[in-house]
């Protein structure tokens, strides 16, 4: 136990509040700091470099199939899942109208995520904004989020930071 700041910190409480196991907290609790966590591109090597285009493909060991283009082509048809539904509506704008079926665009695919800000830059009025709506997609839902609980929600799997100007990117490129 440690008193930071006139709270009382312990080993129980910073497990609860940081998620670190209980033997990293209990460490930390005692003044020691953890080890740093495992962040791709800035404390270990950099997994998904393309962003967007590196973590959506086919995933055959899963059976799975993250590929943007097969997710584009069951929206354009209407095959909207309610969670991806509901987000999309929390995350429009005000007025705008989302009915569940994305407009033909799959020229888009050759530039993600740039392409899609044609429609979902921060000014939308008729789309989601895209930064909302994929941080809501990527980071709500617990355990039930496959983001969260295969790639731990990790930021720097899609922030990239340039470490010469301290400035934050997110790569584009063709869907592979």
């Amino acid at each position: 136990m440690r008193v930071r700041g006139g709270f009382i910190v312990t080993a129980a409480l910073l497990a609860a509040v940081t998620g670190l196991p209980a033997a990293a907290a209990d460490t930390a609790a005692a003044g020691s700091p953890p080890a740093p966590r495992a962040m791709p591109g800035l404390t270990t090597a950099d997994t998904h470099p393309g962003a967007c285009v590196d973590c959506h493909i086919a995933y055959p060991e899963r059976g799975m199939d993250a590929r943007l283009s097969v997710q584009l082509a069951a929206w354009t048809r209407g095959e909207v899942a309610p969670r991806l539904l509901e987000l999309a509506r929390t995350s429009a704008p005000p007025g705008a109208v989302i009915k569940g079926r994305h407009p033909e665009s799959s020229d888009s695919l050759e530039d993600v995520p740039n392409a899609c800000l044609d429609c979902h830059g921060e000014d939308a009025r008729k789309a989601p904004p895209l930064a909302r709506l994929i941080h809501l997609v990527h980071l709500e839902g617990g355990a039930e989020n496959h983001f969260v609980t295969v790639f731990q929600g990790e930021c720097t799997l899609c922030h990239k930071l340039d470490a010469r100007t301290g400035q934050w990117s997110l790569p584009s490129g063709p869907e592979r």
